[in-house]
C-alpha cells in the first residue's frame, strides 16, 4: 500500500500555486515562456522527461512524459498557462501576488486554470515519487494561448507533434463538483462536448456623404437594419441528447418549482410561459439553442460624415450537429434584403463538436471517484457553452473529458475571469488528492494498491 503524507503534499501544492500565480501570463501578450521554464525546473528535478516548444518568441508550450508500458495509448493531462487580463484597481489584493489569506489562495488563474494545472502536476510528481508501474504513459501538456483561440498552443502542438493525434484520451478543464446553497455537494458535472465557435463579420457598404443629407442606402442604415433583424431573431430550440440528459439529471437533485420542466425539457419548452422563464437564465438559454451575440461595432470617423463602410462582429456558438456553413447560409438568407454581407472569421467554420462517449474509462473513473467521496451523488455529462482547447483533440477524434476536481458554488464559478479570483486551500487539498487517485486508477497497473 502506498503511503502519502497528504498534509505535506498540500503544503507543497499551495506553495507551487502561489509561485505560479506570481508569473504574469496575461494574454495578450501571454509570456508563457517564463511559466514553462518554472514548470520545467520542477519536473526536471524529479527526473521527468520534459521539453519546451516556442512557436514565437515569448510564447511557449511544455510537454512532459511519464513513460509507461505500451499496452495502452497515452493519457493527456491538459492545462493552459495563460490567463485573462485584470482590472487591478478592482481587486482587494495583488492579482499576481499569489496571496494566501483567510484560507484562500488569491490570484488570476487560481481557478482558471493554474489551480487545476497544479493538481495535474502533483499527480505526475506523486506517480513518479511512488514508483507506480504505469500501464500507459501519462502526458502533462501545458499550453499557451488558450484564452485567445489556441493558435500558438494546442493547435500548434498538434500540427507539429503528430503523436498528439494518437493519444488515448484527454483530461482538461470545464466541469466541476457543484455545491448548493446549503454548502452540500449537489452533483458532478463532466463536460463531454462544447458548442462550436462560429464567428463572423457583418459588413455594409454605401455611398459616403454629408451628415446633413441622410442616405437611405448608407452603410450605417443598412447595418442597423441587419442588426435589428438578427438581435430580434429568436433561434429555434434544439434539444440534443446530451442537454436532455443534463436537465433530467439536474431534476433529480432538486425539488419543487426549481425542477419544473427538467425531466423532459423538450416538452416543457413547448409551453411559452415556461420557455420565457427558462430562457431568462443566460446559461440555460445557451444550452438549448444556437446563439449569436454582437460584440464589436465599427463605423464612421467624424460626426458630420456619412461613412462608406460599417461593420459589426458577431460571436456565434452552435450546438453539436449544426454545421457552421449551414448556419451562415441561413443568416445570408435572412439578411439578403438588407444589403449587408456575412463574412466568416477565422477557421472555426471547419470545427466539429461530436460529444465524447460517457461509457469511456475516463468518464467512468470520475464516476467511481464521485461515488468514493460522495456516495450516491449525481454525475452528469454537460455541454460547455464556451470553448476550451479540448475542441482541437475532439476534432481529431480523441475523447476529451473536461473536469476539475474542485467543489465550487455558483458564486465561486462567477470568479472565473472576475475580480478577486481565488481557490480555497481545502479545495486545493481535495483536488490534488482526487486528481492523483483518479489518474492512478487510469494509468497504473491494476494489481497495484494505490488508494
Amino acid at each position: 500500500m502506498i503511503t502519502i503524507d497528504w498534509n505535506a503534499v498540500t503544503d507543497e501544492a499551495a506553495a507551487l500555486l502561489s509561485d505560479y500565480i506570481k508569473i504574469n501570463t496575461t494574454n495578450p501578450p501571454g509570456n508563457e515562456r517564463e511559466a514553462a521554464l518554472f514548470l520545467k525546473d520542477i519536473l526536471q528535478k524529479e527526473g521527468i522527461d520534459v521539453r519546451i516548444y516556442e512557436p514565437v518568441p515569448g510564447r511557449a508550450n511544455l510537454l512532459a512524459i511519464l513513460p509507461g508500458e505500451t499496452r495502452y495509448p497515452p493519457m493527456v493531462l491538459l492545462n493552459h498557462m495563460d490567463v485573462v487580463p485584470v482590472e487591478q484597481e478592482k481587486w482587494d489584493v495583488d492579482p499576481f501576488g499569489g496571496v494566501v489569506q483567510d484560507g484562500y489562495i488569491y490570484g488570476r488563474g487560481s481557478i482558471d486554470m493554474k489551480g487545476t494545472a497544479v493538481a495535474e502536476l502533483m499527480a505526475l510528481l506523486l506517480l513518479a515519487r511512488t514508483g507506480v508501474t504505469l500501464q500507459r504513459p501519462v502526458v502533462f501538456l501545458a499550453t499557451a494561448d488558450e484564452e485567445t483561440g489556441g493558435a500558438y498552443g494546442v493547435k500548434w502542438m498538434m500540427d507539429h507533434e503528430r503523436h498528439l493525434k494518437e493519444v488515448g484520451f484527454v483530461l482538461n478543464e470545464g466541469g466541476n463538483i457543484i455545491v448548493n446553497d446549503t454548502g452540500d455537494v449537489s452533483h458532478y458535472e463532466i463536460s463531454t462536448a462544447q458548442k462550436v465557435v462560429c464567428q463572423f463579420a457583418l459588413k455594409a457598404r454605401g455611398p459616403a456623404g454629408h451628415g446633413s443629407m441622410p442616405l437611405q442606402n448608407g452603410s450605417n442604415v443598412k447595418l442597423v437594419r441587419a442588426l435589428h433583424n438578427l438581435v430580434e431573431w429568436e433561434t429555434p430550440f434544439i434539444i440534443i441528447p446530451l442537454v436532455r440528459e443534463y436537465f433530467a439529471s439536474l431534476g433529480s437533485t432538486t425539488s419543487g418549482d426549481s425542477r419544473q420542466g427538467h425531466p423532459d425539457i423538450a416538452a416543457a419548452l413547448t409551453d411559452h410561459s415556461f420557455a420565457r422563464q427558462f430562457t431568462a437564465n443566460p446559461h440555460y438559454n445557451a444550452l438549448v439553442r444556437n446563439t449569436l451575440t454582437p460584440t464589436i461595432l465599427k463605423a464612421g470617423h467624424k460626426v458630420n460624415v456619412i461613412p462608406s463602410d460599417a461593420e459589426a462582429t458577431f460571436d456565434c456558438r452552435l450546438l453539436p450537429g449544426t454545421p457552421c456553413t449551414d448556419f451562415l447560409e441561413e443568416l445570408r438568407s435572412r439578411l439578403r434584403e438588407t444589403g449587408a454581407e456575412v463574412m466568416p472569421i477565422g477557421d472555426s467554420i471547419k470545427e466539429t463538436a461530436v460529444p465524447s462517449p460517457t461509457d469511456h474509462e475516463c468518464y467512468q473513473a470520475i464516476c467511481r471517484m464521485a461515488e468514493h467521496y460522495h456516495p450516491g451523488c449525481v454525475v452528469t455529462p454537460t455541454l460547455i457553452t464556451g470553448a476550451t482547447d479540448s475542441r482541437f483533440f475532439r476534432n481529431a477524434g480523441i475523447p476529451c473529458y473536461d473536469f476539475s476536481p474542485f467543489r465550487l458554488t455558483r458564486d465561486d464559478l462567477l470568479l472565473i475571469h472576475g475580480h478577486n479570483e481565488r481557490l480555497s486551500l481545502d479545495n486545493l487539498a481535495f483536488g490534488v488528492r482526487f486528481m492523483f487517485e483518479m489518474v492512478a486508477r487510469l494509468a497504473a497497473t491494476p494489481a497495484q494498491p494505490y488508494l
